[in-house]
């Protein structure tokens, strides 16, 4: 049955174009603050702020980016952000060719890069149950979830050893031809796109519609808090992570991509283990033991003496991170209603992402004032004890997740 996937042309198309586009993105995930640090010279303030650059889309984009979703063509819409990212990417190696490259461009690029970023992940968590029956939902996501965790592997350690043969901003080229990749993948793919019939609500209504459908649910509102409070955690662990492994324990670019790309891995194998997890364990047990079991090694990052004890905390918390998604996001979509759907998804998007941006500040405000070490230790430990939100809940009680909306 797990085959039918690969023969699905449509999303067969869609999952290469992701997988392409991920892995893309995967590298400027390192080069990005790899140039800010080794060419810019950038402060741990500054290297906050384009992380935070990066993340801010998801507090002023996600809600209209619903709206938007749930009214045009999204395969169409997806195509136009692969193109405007595209661009984006590109220029940042040709303001570095004519040495006009500042931080300040980065953080353009990395505000724009992010913009089109969260319509596109709006865009395609919308598009999925359109290719997709019910039943396949989780293993549709399952298979796009795993190859993004592959990419997350991959790209940082090609960006890594790109950088020893070419100047650190070139490789965001890398990024530029993965967004034209994807683009062209949707282009190929047949299935007509579904509009909905044009918006008789009042814009209000329209836009907090999906908003209030995930907080008046008792299970979303918890799954909800849970992701929200280990993402502004983990985004303190990510803004600081590359500065600690080039500034406190020696690592090389190269180095620091293998790292990354090694701590990837563990979302490789959620990934592909979360489907037998499910089944045999249930599906609303999955959603708080791995966090709880796995989740909390994250602790060996700030408790490192080696950058491998590094990867093994970033490798605990991506497979703990992709067990979760995967569930919660196939939960989501089986449970909205069709037309609801792209602005259910932009609203928990929009509250679980938009503290990311607060973290990403408030890590590098830390950082320089009170060392690395004790600042990723307490990332390391809001983001654990996260799951608290669902552990502590009738989700504990539970073997599967209900699939009704009340």
């Amino acid at each position: 049955m797990s085959g039918a996937l690969w023969r699905d042309r449509d999303f067969a198309l869609l999952w290469a174009g992701q997988t392409v586009s991920d892995l893309g993105s995967a590298t400027t995930l390192l080069i990005l603050p790899l140039i800010a640090v080794t060419t810019l010279d950038a402060s741990t303030t500054e290297v906050g702020l384009l992380s935070a650059a990066a993340t801010v889309a998801w507090f002023l984009v996600p809600l209209p980016a619903g709206a938007v979703v749930d009214r045009v063509a999204k395969r169409r819409l997806m195509v136009v952000c692969d193109v405007v990212r595209c661009v984006v990417a590109a220029a940042v190696p040709l303001a570095a060719a004519f040495g006009a490259a500042r931080v300040e461009h980065l953080v353009v690029a990395a505000f724009l890069l992010g913009t089109f970023t969260v319509l596109f992940e709006v865009s395609w968590q919308s598009y999925v149950p359109e290719l997709l029956p019910p039943d396949r939902l989780t293993e549709g996501n399952s298979r796009i979830a795993t190859t993004n965790a592959v990419a997350t592997v991959l790209g940082p350690s090609l960006a890594g050893l790109a950088v020893l043969l070419m100047p650190a901003p070139d490789v965001l080229l890398i990024d530029a031809a993965s967004f034209a990749a994807s683009a062209g993948t949707l282009l190929l793919i047949r299935a007509r796109d579904r509009r909905s019939p044009p918006a008789t609500l009042a814009i209000r209504e329209h836009l907090l519609g999906g908003l209030r459908f995930a907080w008046n649910h008792p299970v979303l509102r918890r799954v909800v808090a849970c992701s929200a409070t280990a993402n502004f955690f983990d985004a303190i662990t990510t803004t600081l992570v590359v500065v600690f492994l080039v500034r406190d324990l020696g690592a090389s670019s190269a180095t620091a991509g293998i790292v990354l790309g090694i701590g990837g891995a563990g979302g490789v194998v959620g990934g592909l283990l979360v489907r037998s997890l499910a089944s045999r364990l249930g599906e609303a047990r999955m959603l708080w033991l791995g966090k709880l079991s796995v989740g909390g090694l994250t602790v060996l990052i700030p408790a490192s003496s080696s950058v491998w004890m590094v990867s093994a905390g970033l490798f605990a918390n991506s497979f703990s991170v992709v067990l979760y998604n995967i569930l919660q996001i196939t939960y989501r979509q089986a449970v909205c209603p069709p037309e609801l759907r792209g602005r259910m998804n932009a609203a928990i998007r929009w509250t679980i992402r938009s503290v990311i941006p607060l973290g990403a500040i408030l890590a590098g405000l830390l950082g320089d004032a009170v060392g690395l070490r004790p600042v990723l230790l307490i990332s390391a430990l809001g983001a654990w004890l996260a799951v608290g939100w669902v552990f502590f809940s009738p989700l504990r009680h539970l073997r599967d997740l209900p699939l009704t909306s009340r």
